[in-house]
């Protein structure tokens, strides 16, 4: 899975705070999980092409391929997002930790995996110092 994150290069520095948002949110339209405080859903064209070879890579990985994507953008401590979207998780979803790495920039990835018996959920986590992305995408057999 290395090799396809070679395609973000810190996914274009991270997307930045500048990229433009839909609109806060408080629920996910991808999973239907509650959001932490504060996430943006952001637009499609922020959604940059080489995330979505990412996800769809990882998809095509469990001999799948991504049905819809999600890009989710906060500001604030990453620990706290993620702890408060970690609870939000039904328990009925299996966690599946795929790859944890180190960007060109020095910016850490984790790709994992969220699966019940009818819904596989794919993403990629970007926590920032003050930020942090989260992109997913529901993965759907072949």
């Amino acid at each position: 899975m290395s090799k396809k994150l070679g395609l973000l290069i810190a996914l274009s520095i991270l997307l930045a705070p500048s990229a433009l948002a839909t609109d806060f949110v408080t629920k996910s339209n991808l999973t239907g999980f509650q959001l932490p405080k504060g996430a943006l859903e952001l637009t499609d064209d922020d959604f940059s092409s080489e995330m979505v070879e990412v996800l769809d890579a990882t998809a095509e990985e469990l001999n799948g391929q991504c049905k819809y994507h999600e890009l989710l953008y906060w500001e604030g401590n990453p620990d706290t997002i993620v702890k408060a979207l970690n609870k939000a998780i039904p328990k009925e979803f299996k966690f599946k930790n795929l790859e944890e790495g180190e960007l060109a920039d020095g910016s850490f990835y984790q790709q994992f995996l969220l699966t019940t018996p009818k819904l596989w959920v794919a993403g990629t986590w970007f926590p920032g110092e003050a930020d942090a992305i989260l992109a997913w995408c529901t993965v759907v057999k072949k």
